[in-house]
């Protein structure tokens, strides 16, 4: 005669709770380690867009010799973004706020890649048509420290930047004439 087991096997409900609270507490800590690297790679995407647009600046220039006008329609001395304008001084709001950029230098104008609807925050562009200044305030992770930093605002000490240090959240390219706005 066949004999059959009629203890059932598997797991009870004590120990599949410890394990789904075992993996809920190792992803946690995973997300959390990540948090850091994608705020890091938002900071990168910044500096690459920054160059992408200095190329741009330059070669508009090296063709109609002078660099292009600030959008939103605003004169010489005001910054223009396509952010919300906000805290920045003497600041105004459009898509096009680099005039002639556009298709023909570079394929679209950058926005913030997670804070441009901030008021104050994101990308800003001034020109006086013989220099120009195109910068980012956004800056999650990778802060600026000190005057020889490629991305600082100022090379040096003086003009926008009257601190020791320069603006450590914010993100710079400039002609030699803008260095020091």
């Amino acid at each position: 005669m066949l004999k059959i087991n009629s203890r059932f096997f598997g797991f009870t409900l004590v120990e599949l709770m410890v394990v789904v609270s075992v993996i809920g507490i190792l992803s946690s800590i995973v997300y959390a380690n990540f948090g850091g690297a994608r705020s890091a790679s938002r900071d990168d995407v910044r500096k690459s867009a920054l160059k992408e647009v200095q190329l741009a600046l330059e070669l508009y220039k090296a063709q109609y010799g002078s660099y292009p006008a600030a959008g939103c329609s605003v004169g010489s001395g005001v910054w223009a973004g396509p952010g919300p304008s906000g805290s920045m001084p003497a600041a105004s709001t459009c898509s096009v706020y680099i005039v002639g950029l556009t298709p023909d230098f570079i394929a679209t104008l950058p926005t913030d890649p997670s804070r441009e609807s901030e008021a104050g925050i994101g990308y800003y562009y001034q020109s006086d048509g013989a220099s120009y200044k195109f910068i980012n305030n956004a800056i999650e992770r990778k802060m600026v420290s000190s005057y020889e930093d490629e991305y600082a605002r100022c090379p040096s000490q003086g003009g926008g930047c009257t601190a020791g240090t320069p603006p450590a959240g914010e993100y710079s390219v400039y002609s030699s004439g803008g260095a020091q706005w």
